[in-house]
């Protein structure tokens, strides 16, 4: 498994991460992520692709978003973990941590060529801000470790939205984050 397929698997799952679960609801407004690599191993790691890396995250941290008070009203971290599995993730979860102010969870997710990727979240949850550690392990289908990725997520609330803001689109009903799409157990 490559540090691309790691990247690439590591952004829907931090950004499920980030959004708070039911019990502490992310404030309305202007917010801001910055994504700090921590650590970067395995074939093709090198010091470069780590800064390119860091440059791409970085670029993403210059843009906010506006988060209206329509996209926070559904946002639940427990239910978008037990989720992601029938969205195509193919994830299994353990040691879920969603029940306020600290967020956690381990996961294995299977990969098509027979590998798997684990991956571990701890962090702090708060209305305007979360702080969230992630790393990930990916390992081909003999089990063999194919790299490490570790890195950290702050999310922050700057205040009310601001012209220039990113404002994304309202989920459509039927939406599996959408409480009245309705989620069986």
């Amino acid at each position: 498994m490559s540090l691309r397929h790691i990247a690439i698997l590591a952004l829907p799952l931090l950004a499920v991460a980030c959004g708070p679960e039911a019990q502490i609801k992310r404030q309305p407004g202007s917010w801001s992520q910055k994504v700090e690599i921590l650590k970067l191993e395995g074939k093709g790691a090198t010091p470069q692709t780590q800064v390119q890396m860091q440059k791409m995250f970085d670029a993403m941290a210059a843009m906010s978003v506006c988060v209206t008070p329509a996209a926070v009203e559904p946002e639940d971290l427990g239910k978008n973990l037990e989720q992601m599995g029938s969205r195509g993730q193919n994830c299994t979860f353990s040691n879920r941590d969603a029940t306020g102010v600290t967020i956690g969870f381990d996961a294995v997710c299977k990969q098509a060529d027979g590998g798997s990727m684990k991956l571990t979240a701890r962090g702090s949850n708060a209305p305007t801000a979360q702080d969230i550690t992630m790393t990930m392990v990916g390992t081909d289908a003999a089990g063999k470790a194919q790299g490490t990725m570790e890195m950290r997520v702050r999310a922050s609330r700057s205040g009310d939205c601001k012209p220039g803001d990113i404002t994304p689109p309202d989920l459509p009903p039927g939406h599996p984050s959408v409480p009245e799409a309705g989620l069986k157990p």
